[in-house]
């Protein structure tokens, strides 16, 4: 994974931008998953912009083929960290933010959107939204500010429908990045829940305009709500919700 990830193209590293998380528990993949969100960012935005995300969620255990980020018998099903950079260019400037400094969830959102696209599309999900979407806020998200890592943030919290890149076997319409990062379910896997069903993210955003750098900092964390094929609420694991908020405030930005 850190070879195939080498390869890829990468704005923060151009930008000389480090992304570095703490010590995780057993439950994560090990390498960050790194990736050039540029493209999709543009996409979703209307205009061309520089951007890079940086990533871990449930990790593979070596009885299996696949990782617990698709397996939904896991507490890690669909859990998901990261941190994002998104660089100003001659269009936008501190991309987040208001020309007051408030922050502007809808931003917010677009850049979870356009991550969400990476990882559906690699994996063949047919599913979107009337108006073309991949992620719909159910509430409107809050914003407050507080303290993480010496450093003030803009944090914002909500919730938002979307749907689970779960499938067994493989799709035609999918990627080798997909099933390179996550393995592949077997297709006879007994598991409760359909292919690309809908699940509810519940998740914390946060961000940090760093000037200096002419970049915006963005970090996240998610956990998954759904129902399962018997219609039984499946509910976000608080464990793994606390030790997403753990790692989530010692992610440490850096210039080299």
């Amino acid at each position: 994974m850190r070879l195939v990830a080498a390869t890829q193209p990468n704005p923060a590293k151009r930008h000389g931008i480090d992304m570095r998380f703490p010590v995780r528990g057993t439950g994560w993949i090990w390498p960050t998953l790194k990736v050039d969100l540029s493209a999709s960012l543009s996409e979703v935005m209307g205009y061309p912009i520089q951007a890079a995300a940086y990533s871990h969620y449930g990790g593979f255990n070596v009885s299996r083929t696949y990782a617990d980020f698709v397996n939904p018998d896991s507490s890690y099903y669909q859990a998901w960290i990261g941190a994002y950079v998104i660089f100003d260019d001659d269009q936008r400037k501190s991309f987040g933010f208001d020309d007051d400094g408030q922050p502007v969830p809808q931003d917010a959102l677009n850049v979870l959107e356009a991550d969400q696209r990476l990882v559906y599309w690699a994996a063949g999900c047919p599913k979107k939204f009337p108006n073309g979407r991949l992620v719909r806020p159910i509430v409107e998200w809050t914003a407050a500010e507080v303290e993480s890592g010496g450093e003030r943030w803009w944090k914002l919290d909500g919730r938002a429908e979307t749907w689970s890149a779960y499938h067994r076997g493989k799709t035609r319409e999918g990627n080798w990045r997909h099933y390179w990062a996550s393995g592949q379910v077997p297709a006879d896997a007994p598991h409760s829940v359909d292919d690309f069903h809908p699940l509810t993210y519940v998740g914390s955003i946060w961000l940090r305009y760093r000037p200096e750098w002419q970049a915006t900092c963005a970090k996240f964390c998610i956990c998954p709500e759904y129902t399962d094929r018997s219609g039984q609420k499946v509910a976000k694991d608080e464990q793994v919700e606390a030790e997403c908020q753990a790692i989530l405030d010692g992610i440490v930005f850096a210039k080299r």
